[in-house]
């Protein structure tokens, strides 16, 4: 957005918040690809536990096992923080889609903003 101020100026402020709190969640989301499907060395840190499948059937089973342990947080600070908000997005991204399966990230990427886009 700061490549185009022209184009910005006279829109109101909500409209570059909304993208840039899109961007932020893309590049979260892209984060947890790479660590993930990707196993990248230097995110490692990073890294949630998947969650155990499972022994009975429900809706969520089948993406149950591409799904991640949310970590405790007790203050809704804590919540805020990467860890616990980007897992929880990407939670419901498997639940929703099948957009994490992708191979390659700039594709995983398109398909995060296409999704992140829908009302």
């Amino acid at each position: 957005m700061e490549y185009a101020p022209l184009t910005w100026s006279s829109c109101p402020p909500s409209y570059p918040s909304l993208l840039d709190k899109q961007r932020r969640e893309v590049a979260g989301l892209c984060v947890v690809y790479k660590t993930h499907e990707q196993h990248v060395p230097h995110p490692a840190a990073l890294r949630q536990p998947w969650a155990r499948p499972h022994g009975h059937a429900t809706r969520t089973a089948a993406t149950r096992d591409h799904q991640l342990i949310v970590p405790f947080a007790r203050t809704e600070t804590s919540l805020r923080s990467f860890l616990p908000r980007y897992t929880r997005l990407w939670n419901r991204m498997v639940q929703q889609t099948q957009r994490h399966s992708t191979s390659s990230l700039q594709t995983f990427k398109s398909a995060g903003n296409a999704w992140i886009r829908q009302p």
